[in-house]
């Protein structure tokens, strides 16, 4: 089975503040779940515009989490999609096979890099 990647974009302090919890709690930037229903994704091959539309301008670390949508699925987590871009539909399991990888991204001369998404990109069972 191959199950389709999504990634989400965390602020690197939000992310390790819900760890303890167990789940993510954070839509996007400076939205919570809870203001907006759902938590924001967005396919792989989109992540380097989302960095420069929405986190152009900050500095703080950033950790961009790689989510197995199957395993959403398999957790009763409805995923959304709107205008082509996921929304997932409940606070974000923070297990491992759910988010199969915590990528820390950190600007360099004033530029998101963009991870290399590739050892992550389908799951095989």
């Amino acid at each position: 089975m191959t199950g389709q990647r999504l990634v989400h974009v965390a602020i690197a302090d939000d992310w390790e503040a819900c760890k303890r919890f167990g789940e993510y709690e954070v839509s996007t930037r400076g939205i919570s779940y809870d203001e907006a229903g759902f938590i924001r994704a967005t396919n792989p091959d989109a992540l380097a515009s989302v960095l420069d539309l929405v986190f152009g301008d900050l500095t703080l670390p950033l950790v961009v989490a790689v989510i197995d949508q199957d395993a959403l699925t398999s957790a009763g987590i409805d995923v959304e999609w709107e205008a082509g871009k996921p929304r997932i539909l409940r606070p974000l399991p923070m297990d491992e096979d759910t988010v199969v990888a915590e990528l820390a991204v950190e600007r360099v001369d004033g530029v998101w890099p963009i991870p290399d998404l590739t050892p992550y990109a389908s799951r095989t069972d």
